[in-house]
């Protein structure tokens, strides 16, 4: 398994995926003309291509199959192993990881179970792949739109129900996420889940911090409190609300209760002075 902790995404790789596979395979049979197949790495590989290691990995598959891409054995186009991605996140969402097996993932995909063999060794691999590609695609992506939204208002208060409602978008649009996270929340009594999932929220929480001090930074303000605090009461709010919609989502209408909470938050929670009722 390759380390835990989420990687940035990859700024330099080509976009055109065919091009860049084709780039990693000369490169690939380049080393092998000065070492056996099986001895090749991803980093000999990544070295004599000029790509990070990772996108070769991505871009070949698993180490142990780069001998058979000599002999002519082509695998899957690169765009398969995206395709396997979203198959799983559906899969695992609806019918959990441990009742889901590699043949449902595959015919959801339209694949071969060989075909979800050549990118991931096993069902753990997938797993493990899967958690990855969609926190990546929270740093990435979501987390910067989320914090473009706040930025277009100049009353913070505001900025923030813009944000939070964008969060809340996504989960519309993208139902299978929040189902897919309780998933991975579930398996976290495995030792490397858990690390994962640990690191993966340490990292949100560090670039969360970083955006929430830039977007006060922006508009002349200090902080109520520290960023990193700030991060972590945000993201576990969202989180338990989100879990309390997936519960009982007749009940929980977040689009109407988010505002009510912001604003309940920013008042603060400190008890009213009761009414005076001698006057």
């Amino acid at each position: 398994m390759t380390q835990s902790t989420p990687k940035a995404m990859e700024r330099n790789e080509p976009l055109d995926a065919t091009a860049a596979r084709r780039k990693a395979m000369a490169a690939f049979k380049t080393v092998a003309e000065r070492k056996p197949a099986a001895e090749v790495n991803y980093g000999d590989i990544a070295a004599e291509a000029g790509l990070p290691w990772q996108t070769v990995k991505r871009l070949l598959g698993p180490r142990e199959n780069l001998p058979a891409l000599l002999d002519g054995d082509v695998p899957e186009p690169i765009d398969t192993r995206d395709r396997i991605l979203a198959s799983a996140a559906r899969v695992f969402s609806r019918k959990s990881y441990l009742g889901a097996s590699l043949d449902e993932v595959a015919a959801d995909a339209g694949l071969t179970k060989g075909a979800v063999y050549w990118h991931f060794k096993s069902k753990n691999d997938l797993f493990f792949a899967l958690l990855d590609s969609r926190f990546q695609q929270e740093f990435d992506e979501h987390l910067p739109q989320a914090m473009a939204q706040d930025a277009q208002y100049s009353d913070p208060k505001e900025g923030l129900k813009a944000l939070l409602a964008s969060v809340l978008e996504r989960v519309r649009q993208d139902p299978d996420w929040p189902r897919l996270l309780l998933e991975f929340m579930s398996q976290a009594r495995d030792p490397e889940v858990n690390s994962r999932l640990a690191a993966a929220y340490q990292a949100s929480y560090g670039m969360s911090a970083e955006l929430i001090r830039r977007q006060h930074e922006s508009r002349g303000q200090q902080p109520p409190a520290d960023p990193a605090l700030l991060a972590m009461l945000w993201s576990a709010l969202m989180d338990g609300l989100i879990i309390a919609w997936l519960v009982n989502p007749q009940k929980i209408d977040l689009e109407q209760l988010l505002p009510q909470i912001i604003d309940l938050l920013w008042q603060g929670l400190a008890p009213r002075q009761a009414a005076d009722s001698s006057q």
